[in-house]
């Protein structure tokens, strides 16, 4: 048994010193990343840059296309006539901006409603009407820049089967939701929402003051590591999840103090500026109540 204890607690680092010797570690030290056990900060800080590194090599690249156009559904469900779609396209060509659910609002051709109900039709998903975020619990904040990159919200936990169910204004991405069912060790399920309601209830959270989210801009893998390791020697995580959402990377560590999470925007114009042989140091973004954004920024 005792042999036993003193795996499941070796180093998950090949090359951890540690690993030559089969004393189990105390119970109160070490750090778990997705369920591997670091034994020292410095195992667990060489694990960190090498997956930073590998995060930060990776390519979003280009969203794949909906299942089903949205105009042709809603033409088919008889919300919409085949003259309304192509105005819609056609003005959404010219201005260059928007979505295809915002001109059919704008113009008058169909209510958000209508637009919500054929958004969840068309990822097959269920429609929340209304959220109040005060009274849902979650395994753990999602930082607010990451969930307005998206456009979403945890609108419902159930704490049975450990599910988190997140409601989308704009498309559902699924590769976003894989991400944080590893960091915050949760299962997620996607829901669609009235846009503008998601919109607001952002807004409003941009107006709190946010300090456990401290987010650098950066594309720096050095820098990136250096910034990581100091939070690791300062805080002493016992647990630490790591994914990239986007243009962020973002590292979620859990102590006995409080969870922190740090963010790295990574496509910016640090990154470009990087790219043209400019070196820049990392900007810590303050996590506090910011100025609040016009209706026009919310259509944009």
């Amino acid at each position: 048994m005792r042999n036993n204890y003193a795996f499941e607690r070796r180093c998950a680092l090949v090359s951890c010193p540690g690993r030559r010797t089969f004393w189990p570690r105390l119970r109160d030290t070490g750090t778990f990343l997705h369920g591997k056990y670091y034994c020292r900060p410095e195992c667990l800080k060489r694990t960190l840059a090498g997956e930073i590194s590998r995060l930060l090599a990776m390519n979003p690249g280009v969203l794949p296309p909906n299942r089903v156009p949205l105009g042709l559904l809603m033409m088919a469900r008889g919300k919409l006539t085949h003259l309304e779609v192509r105005a819609a396209l056609e003005i959404q060509r010219r201005a260059r901006y928007g979505k295809i659910g915002e001109w059919f609002e704008k113009l008058g051709f169909a209510t958000e409603e209508q637009v919500t109900a054929a958004l969840a039709l068309q990822w097959g998903c269920p429609v929340v009407s209304s959220f109040d975020l005060a009274a849902v619990e979650t395994p753990g904040s999602i930082p607010l820049p990451i969930l307005e990159a998206f456009q979403m919200l945890p609108v419902n936990y159930t704490v049975a089967t450990k599910t988190l169910y997140v409601a989308f204004g704009e498309r559902v991405d699924h590769a976003a939701l894989y991400t944080i069912d590893r960091i915050l060790d949760c299962r997620t399920q996607p829901c669609v929402g009235r846009r503008k309601a998601i919109a607001r209830q952002l807004d409003s959270m941009r107006q709190m003051s946010r300090p456990s989210d401290i987010e650098f801009v950066t594309g720096d893998l050095n820098e990136m590591a250096r910034i990581t390791g100091s939070y690791i020697s300062r805080l002493g995580p016992q647990t630490v999840g790591l994914g990239r959402l986007g243009r962020y990377i973002w590292l979620r560590m859990k102590a006995r103090s409080g969870v922190t999470n740090l963010l790295f925007s990574v496509q910016s114009s640090s990154t470009l500026a990087q790219a043209a042989g400019v070196s820049r140091p990392a900007r810590p973004v303050v996590a506090t109540a910011l100025p609040s954004r016009s209706d026009a920024d919310l259509n944009a």
